[in-house]
């Protein structure tokens, strides 16, 4: 029992450790799998780590695509901006100014000195032979130019050969290039100013194909050798030229492609940071995508920044050329090339007027990398290199020269042309102005005011003189004052003056058209005094105070006698010589009272000239103007000067008004003009105000009227009257020039006969004193009577 207790026990104890082992396996293995379920650290972080990639992966192809569009918007922006701005006007142009053309013609009245003048001024070469253009050759009095290409107001005309041939004082004949005369020829005009416009950039552009082969070599050789390789940047121009630059020692060439360069300078600023360059590079890219790359060359050629003319930025070859060696690219010497060229690194740097050794060093270098890639020869190499630097001076800029002219045509310019836009897209404007006479009134000035402060004791003396084409009414000339390239008051155009007895003309016209007077008419010359109708007494006297009786007519004229013009005005109407000065082209106002006649108006230099120039024409009135022509950016004609003269006065008169004139300066106050030219008859007049505040004197030859003016600012006395001061300036400004002597043009109805000076009557040549006058045909007297 006790055994089967125990077995049954040991059974039992059997059966339930069974369960209890399974139990036990089952309890143990619940917490296994509970260990399994629950993450360990490097399953939680490499699922941390999972979703940190997805999500970076996801930002990043999703920012990706973002900056893919936006990289694309912006592209496709700066395409728009380039493709607008390099399609379109990629320049503001300046205003350019253009003196007048030399034109030649059989027969002319011409002197070799005078077309030599022109020929230096306009920078030809003086050689023994010619080989290109802007050249001479001078053999005796033949005078051999090829003459430049130029686009003048009425076409273009390619460059050309002619001979000019002298005789005596005149141009016999004028031969071309085949050996046939032709009719006439003409020299390109010398541009006087370039106005500049709100950008204050200044340039001339030239077409690719008219710049020369060695400066574009030159300038790739420096600059980007590989530029017609390369997509607009290249990583290979960086290395090579920091190889280069290492081997040399010094920064000889820039890593930037011409590409990224015309990018930088066309479209971006001077800021030096990482979004610059990365944009430059875009630009450079589309540039070269969709240009070809002779028009990149040209743009670049026509963009670089190459110095600076005062307020004005220098940019393109083409206007360097002309500021640095006053002549045109296609005429550059090697040396002046490579000097350019060497430029472009630092304008700044190497400003050749202030650091010509730097420039030197930097051109020879330049001219060594030509050689060496065998762009020129070593013969030339040695030339260039041995030429010195000659640069032209600052002070012929023209962005300084003949500021009292450039007012003039400042001022007609806004008025033939009102709309500003059109005048800053490369008008060109062509005027009357002729810079021999200008720069001889210049000198006379400059050399003539000390004189006469000198010699009369006197100080402060103030100018203005201005010249005009008798022909075409253009002002030829115009210094405004003193300091002639003073950009401030104009004196011709703004300072009115008291003008004395330059009046006298208009009186003597308005008589000489009433048959009743002649040259020979008596007038008297005795104590006077005028009382108007508010009972005031005006008393004139003589400037010297005699009195000569009865004179005539042109006796009293050539000698500037007051009381007789009086009495002449008082009889012919002070309201009709008011009258006559307004036909000859005065548009003010005229006071109507009896010291008119003795030139109590006050008139600038101006309004004088053109007073003046109708005399000179024999009575025919045209408008003063300084503009004969303008055309736009494209060379069309968008304004031209038509002459229109209006006969206001009769031929008879004029004449006799002229031969009066002519007097004058014959044995009349002005006939010192006549000891300094005896062969030569010009005409003219003096005048003197009160005081001796103002000295005039207004003359011509055949072809020009001038009109000078001496005085004060402050209208102090001067102690000069019209003979002793403005007709000393007159002489000077003449001297160097080739005055023509008035031609004797008579008009059908005027005859010479002789007239007895004392009766004022038609006498025959042994009758008394007697003086050969022109008379009208109706007066003229076949025989006279004693």
């Amino acid at each position: 029992m006790a055994e089967k207790s125990t077995g049954s026990k040991k059974s039992t104890d059997k059966t339930v450790k069974s369960p209890s082992k399974r139990n036990v396996k089952t309890t143990k293995a619940k917490p296994r799998k509970k260990a399994a379920k629950m993450p360990s650290k490097h399953s939680t972080l490499q699922r941390i780590k999972q979703r940190i990639l997805k999500t970076i992966w996801n930002l990043f192809w999703k920012g990706s695509l973002a900056c893919i569009v936006m990289v694309a918007f912006y592209v496709v922006y700066l395409d728009a901006k380039i493709t607008r701005q390099f399609e379109g006007n990629k320049w503001q142009l300046p205003v350019q100014v253009y003196a007048r053309s030399m034109t030649f013609y059989p027969d002319q009245y011409l002197s070799e000195d005078e077309v030599l003048w022109e020929l230096k001024r306009l920078n030809y070469s003086h050689v023994n032979r010619l080989n290109r253009t802007g050249q001479y050759v001078q053999q005796g009095r033949t005078i051999k130019v090829h003459r430049r290409t130029f686009n003048f107001h009425d076409g273009a005309e390619q460059a050309q050969i002619f001979t000019l041939n002298f005789a005596g004082k005149k141009l016999a004949s004028i031969v071309g290039q085949d050996g046939r005369r032709v009719k006439s020829a003409r020299l390109e005009p010398v541009q006087i100013a370039r106005i500049g416009n709100e950008s204050n950039q200044d340039r001339e552009f030239v077409p690719l194909d008219k710049f020369p082969n060695i400066l574009k070599q030159a300038l790739l050789v420096v600059e980007d050798r590989d530029f017609y390789e390369h997509h607009g940047v290249s990583l290979w121009s960086i290395m090579r030229a920091f190889y280069t630059n290492i081997k040399v020692g010094r920064t000889v060439q820039g890593g930037s492609t011409l590409t990224q360069q015309l990018a930088k300078n066309f479209y971006l600023t001077r800021e030096r940071s990482i979004v610059r360059k990365i944009n430059e590079a875009f630009i450079a890219l589309i540039l070269d995508y969709r240009y070809s790359k002779d028009e990149i060359l040209e743009a670049y050629l026509n963009e670089v920044y190459l110095g600076q003319a005062y307020n004005q930025g220098v940019h393109g070859m083409g206007l360097a050329a002309e500021f640095y060696f006053a002549k045109p690219v296609d005429e550059l010497e090697f040396d002046q090339i490579a000097l350019l060229i060497a430029m472009v690194k630092g304008p700044s740097y190497y400003n050749p007027r202030r650091y010509p050794e730097r420039v030197r060093e930097r051109r020879d270098l330049v001219l060594r990398l030509l050689v060496e890639s065998g762009h020129i020869t070593t013969n030339e190499f040695r030339a260039a290199l041995a030429r010195p630097i000659k640069i032209q001076s600052l002070k012929n800029s023209l962005h300084k020269s003949y500021p009292g002219y450039l007012e003039l045509v400042d001022r007609e310019l806004k008025r033939l042309l009102p709309n500003q836009e059109i005048i800053h897209a490369g008008v060109r404007i062509f005027t009357y102005f002729d810079l021999q006479k200008q720069t001889a009134m210049e000198d006379a000035i400059r050399e003539g005011l000390p004189y006469l402060e000198r010699r009369f004791k006197t100080k402060q003396l103030e100018t203005a003189m201005v010249a005009v084409n008798v022909e075409k009414g253009g002002v030829s000339a115009l210094a405004a004052g003193r300091d002639v390239r003073f950009s401030g008051f104009n004196r011709v155009l703004d300072t009115k003056r008291n003008i004395g007895s330059l009046v006298k003309p208009a009186v003597y016209l308005t008589a000489l058209e009433q048959p009743q007077y002649n040259l020979g008419t008596l007038l008297e010359d005795a104590p006077l005094q005028v009382t108007d109708e508010a009972g005031d007494t005006w008393t004139p006297e003589n400037f010297d105070h005699k009195f000569r009786g009865s004179m005539p007519l042109f006796r009293a004229f050539s000698r500037s006698i007051n009381i007789p013009v009086v009495n002449l005005g008082l009889d012919i109407g002070v309201h009709n010589v008011a009258n006559s000065l307004t036909k000859l082209g005065f548009e003010g106002h005229v006071s109507r009272y009896p010291s008119l006649l003795l030139g109590a108006l006050e008139l600038s230099s101006f309004d004088v000239a053109q007073i003046y120039s109708t005399l000179a024409r024999n009575g025919e009135y045209s408008k003063l103007t300084s503009i004969s022509a303008m055309t736009n950016a494209l060379g069309k004609v968008i304004y031209e000067h038509q002459v229109d003269a209006e006969k206001r006065f009769s031929d008879d008169a004029s004449y006799m008004t002229k031969y009066g004139l002519k007097r004058v300066t014959k044995d009349g106050t002005a006939r010192r003009l006549n000891a300094h030219f005896p062969s030569i008859q010009l005409a003219g007049k003096t005048g003197t105000s009160n005081d001796l505040r103002d000295s005039w004197f207004a003359g011509f030859d055949h072809n020009t009227v001038t009109v000078t003016w001496l005085g004060r600012d402050d209208n102090r006395p001067t102690g000069l009257t019209g003979a002793s001061g403005a007709l000393e300036l007159y002489i000077r400004y003449l001297k160097p020039l080739n005055p023509q002597a008035i031609a004797d043009n008579r008009p059908s109805d005027i005859r010479w006969a002789f007239v007895n000076e004392k009766t004022g009557k038609q006498a025959p040549p042994s009758c008394g004193k007697v003086i050969q006058l022109p008379v009208r045909v109706s007066e003229f007297e076949p025989r006279p009577k004693c």
